[in-house]
């Protein structure tokens, strides 16, 4: 009996001492734990006064943003020291005027030995299409003049710095609608029976190939059985008997004048997006669609079509809600977009075709545009939101 009460006072006496140990050893980490509040209290105090001098200053800095644009600017600081951190810098973005703006505060601490970083936001008046961005290869809005045989007026504006802009066709009735008819409340450009189209031949500024995004608003005449939005051609003059051309260029005969690098059409019952890849797989998307287009269009309501492209996965978009995902021969690109675009009608050449061979666009197109970056499904449907309810946002991040 005395024997097991000695050892219940030993293990008693163990546990007791092991208890005491850990307790020193917490106690040892006490100056640690103390000054890390220490610098989260101070870099959180000093990340609100980063973001009072942000808009403190906004109203100076944005008297400089353009009216027709989106004007960024970083305000970078060397020694703006307050107790133990630092403001490193404050990033503003002013969409249109010095009222509407986002800005980002970066700040950093140290104390004895901790650091930390704390980044925070604040957006007043801000539209969400300026986070997203507008297209940057290009963008064809047709908010400009009426399309006619004059020098000024005969093309398509783009609106990007690369002036990718697009010629109509001589032929066919197409033209821009009058004020009021546009997806964004102004222009759009209007596709009669006549065949008409608008395209480009290409330029460096527009090829993409592992990564992108297309845009586009359409009203499409009711009873079409088809109707092309967008093509941008991978080989418009590849049949299905490989040749090398007068100009030293190989066509593999895989009959890739109807599979585009990135296209959007309508087809008996249903909107298809479809790439191809360097393996001539096509990678294609369809969602089923009925036209319901009446002239003169001004009751029907526009329908946003978007596709995108990641490294041989195709997603497609209709008003902003993903419809599908299909992907064939993953991670490989899709065939660079050398030959520019063509819309309102398929680009094929080297061939006879009839007129029903190019699908010709019957209705109305607006907001046409192409990203070199593949957009998430967050941002199509912020772009989407953007143009037919526009909203500006207002928040405080930190």
């Amino acid at each position: 009996m005395g024997r097991s009460i000695l050892l219940l006072v030993l293990l008693m006496s163990t546990l007791y001492a092991g208890i005491m140990i850990s307790i020193q050893h917490k106690m040892l980490d006490l100056p640690d734990i103390i000054s890390q509040n220490m610098l989260l209290k101070q870099i959180e105090g000093v990340s609100d006064y980063a973001l009072r001098t942000a808009v403190r200053n906004s109203v100076a800095l944005g008297m400089q943003a353009s009216p027709d644009s989106v004007w960024y600017w970083t305000e970078h600081y060397n020694n703006f020291n307050i107790q133990d951190c630092v403001i490193d810098s404050i990033k503003y973005d002013f969409a249109y005027s010095a009222s509407r703006y986002r800005a980002r505060t970066y700040v950093r601490g140290n104390l004895m030995g901790h650091q930390s970083s704390y980044n925070a936001e604040i957006a007043f008046n801000f539209p969400l299409i300026a986070i997203v961005g507008t297209p940057n290869c290009f963008f064809l809005q047709f908010d400009q003049p009426q399309f006619n045989p004059s020098v000024n007026w005969e093309y398509a504006w783009d609106s990007t710095p690369n002036h990718n802009d697009g010629w109509p066709s001589p032929l066919g009735n197409i033209s821009t609608r009058p004020n009021g008819q546009g997806a964004n409340g102004w222009k759009c450009a209007s596709f009669e029976s006549g065949g008409g189209f608008i395209d480009n031949a290409g330029h460096s500024s527009m090829v993409v190939s592992s990564n992108f995004s297309m845009i586009s608003f359409a009203k499409i005449r009711k009873g079409q059985t088809s109707a092309t939005v967008v093509w941008m051609a991978s080989d418009p003059y590849d049949g299905t008997t490989a040749y090398t051309d007068v100009n030293g260029v190989y066509h593999p005969g895989r009959n890739l004048r109807l599979k585009p690098s990135c296209g959007i059409y309508y087809e008996n019952g249903y909107i298809y997006f479809t790439a191809v890849n360097n393996l001539y797989n096509q990678v294609t998307v369809t969602a089923p669609f009925t036209p319901s287009g009446e002239w003169p269009h001004n009751k029907d309501a526009w329908i946003f079509l978007g596709m995108t492209y990641n490294r041989g996965v195709v997603k497609g978009y209709v008003n902003g809600v993903l419809v599908g995902t299909n992907y064939n021969g993953w991670p490989y690109s899709a065939m660079p977009t050398n030959y520019g675009y063509s819309i309102g009608r398929r680009d094929l050449k080297g061939g006879t075709f009839n007129p029903a061979d190019y699908k010709y666009m019957f209705g109305l197109l607006d907001e046409i545009g192409l990203y070199n970056r593949t957009l998430s499904d967050t941002e199509m449907m912020g772009i989407y939101n953007q143009i037919i309810n526009p909203a500006n946002i207002k928040y405080i991040r930190d």
